[in-house]
C-alpha cells in the first residue's frame, strides 16, 4: 500500500465499512494513529461514523464502524474493452452499483478509441445530470500487452491496430481526465487474491477465453508484475500450433497447449499450485485431469505433484474488482493530505452542475 495512510483508509472503506480496530490491524498502525487519521477524514465529511447494530462486544456495547460519506460524490468511468464487449460505465465513489452505462462501437485505432471514450463520458454525465468535472478518473480494462497504470504503455491489443503507444496519455489528451490502463485479466487475479477460500500464497494462474490467454503469478500472496508494472505476457511462447490460438479458444490442441504451459512456467518459480480460470475449460474439466496425469511422467520431479484446479470467476466478479480498482485510482487522483484545508477543499469542490 502507498505511504499515504489517508489514501489507504479510503481505499479500504470503499470496499468494506470497517472499525478503527480493523484499520489498525490492516495498516499495522496504533490506535492513536488511526484515531488521528480518521478524525481528520470525519471532520472533513469524507467519511461517516455509524453504529454497527449487528455487533456487540462482551460488554454489550455496539461497535462504531466507518463508511465512505455520501458527501463524496466524485465519480469514475470504467471502460470494458474486450472482443465481445466495448462499453462505458459510470460509478459514484464507494457505490459499486453503476449509475449508468452505454454500449460503444468497436473501432480500429487508438485515436478513434479516445474519441469514442470522450463521447461516452459526455453521454453518461448528461444522462445522469453529473457535472463532468466530478469524473476524476477513467479506467480502461482491455485485452492487451500493457504497462499497467497511468502511463498506459500498450505494446499490442487484440482489438486495436496500434502498437507501442501511450494509450493512457492518448485518452487523457482527448478527455482531459486522468486515465489508467489495465489488462482485463487483472480483475480475475484481484478476485482470486481477495477470495480467502482460494489458496493464492504461491500459485500460477492461467486465464483463457475469448481468444486470449493471460498469465498470473502469485508469490508470497502478492500478484507479480514486470518492469513498469507490465502485465505478464505469454502469447509469444513457442508452442508449435500457436499458444494463444490453442488456449484462447477450445480446440484440437487445447489440452496439449495447457500441458506445455504448465511444464514450461511452473518450474520457473517452483510452483505446484496451478489455477485455471476463464471460459475455455468451463465445459472441458476432464482435460485438467488428463494434463495432471501427463505431468507425472515428466523428467522434472517438481511437475509430479502439481495441484491443478479450475476456479469459476464470473464476469460480474471480474468487473466488480475493476470497479474497486477504479475507486482506488480516484483516491490517487484526489491525493488527500493531512491538512484541514486540503481535506475541506476536496468536499467544497464538489459541484453538481456545470
Amino acid at each position: 500500500m502507498p505511504s499515504n495512510n489517508l489514501q489507504n483508509i479510503l481505499k479500504i472503506l470503499h470496499r468494506q465499512p470497517s472499525s478503527q480496530v480493523a484499520l489498525c490491524k490492516i495498516l499495522n498502525l496504533s490506535k492513536a494513529q488511526i484515531h488521528k487519521l480518521t478524525n481528520n477524514l470525519l471532520e472533513a465529511k469524507l467519511i461517516d461514523k455509524h453504529e454497527d447494530t449487528d455487533y456487540k462486544n462482551n460488554l454489550g456495547r455496539p461497535r462504531q464502524i466507518l463508511k465512505i460519506s455520501d458527501n463524496m460524490q466524485y465519480c469514475t468511468v470504467l471502460i470494458i474493452h474486450t472482443k465481445s464487449d466495448f462499453s462505458a460505465h459510470v460509478y459514484v465513489f464507494g457505490h459499486k452499483r453503476e449509475l449508468a452505462s452505454v454500449t460503444l462501437p468497436h473501432v480500429e485505432t487508438a485515436k478513434d478509441f479516445a474519441k469514442t471514450v470522450d463521447v461516452a463520458v459526455d453521454t453518461l454525465t448528461k444522462s445522469c445530470f453529473i457535472n463532468r468535472a466530478l469524473i476524476k478518473s477513467i479506467v480502461i480494462a482491455t485485452h492487451a500487452t500493457v504497462e499497467q497504470g497511468e502511463k498506459g504503455v500498450m505494446y499490442r491489443n487484440n482489438n486495436l491496430s496500434d502498437e507501442n503507444i501511450l494509450l493512457g496519455q492518448i485518452v487523457y489528451k482527448q478527455t482531459k481526465i486522468r486515465t489508467f490502463i489495465y489488462n482485463f485479466a487483472y480483475g480475475t487475479l484481484l478476485k482470486l487474491k481477495n477470495s480467502p477460500e482460494i489458496d493464492t500464497e504461491n500459485a500460477l494462474v492461467i486465464n483463457n477465453g475469448e481468444g486470449a490467454v493471460a498469465l498470473g503469478i502469485f508469490l508470497n500472496g502478492e500478484i507479480q508484475l514486470g518492469k513498469n508494472s507490465s502485465f505478464p505476457e505469454c502469447s509469444h511462447l513457442p508452442y508449435p500450433h500457436g499458444f494463444e490460438k490453442s488456449l484462447g479458444t477450445y480446440g484440437e490442441y487445447t489440452e496439449d497447449a495447457l500441458f506445455f504451459a504448465i511444464s514450461v512456467m511452473a518450474p520457473i518459480y517452483n510452483l505446484s499450485n496451478v489455477i485455471i480460470t476463464g471460459s475455455c475449460f468451463k465445459e472441458h474439466l476432464d482435460i485438467l485431469e488428463n494434463v495432471k496425469e501427463r505431468l507425472k511422467f515428466q523428467t522434472d520431479p517438481r511437475l509430479h505433484n502439481i495441484e491443478l484446479s479450475y476456479r469459476k470467476i464470473s464476469l460480474k466478479d471480474c468487473i466488480e474488482e475493476m470497479v474497486f480498482l477504479s475507486f482506488d485510482t480516484l483516491v490517487d487522483v484526489l491525493n488527500p493530505q493531512m491538512t484541514k484545508q486540503n481535506l475541506q477543499t476536496i468536499v467544497s469542490k464538489i459541484k453538481y452542475t456545470n
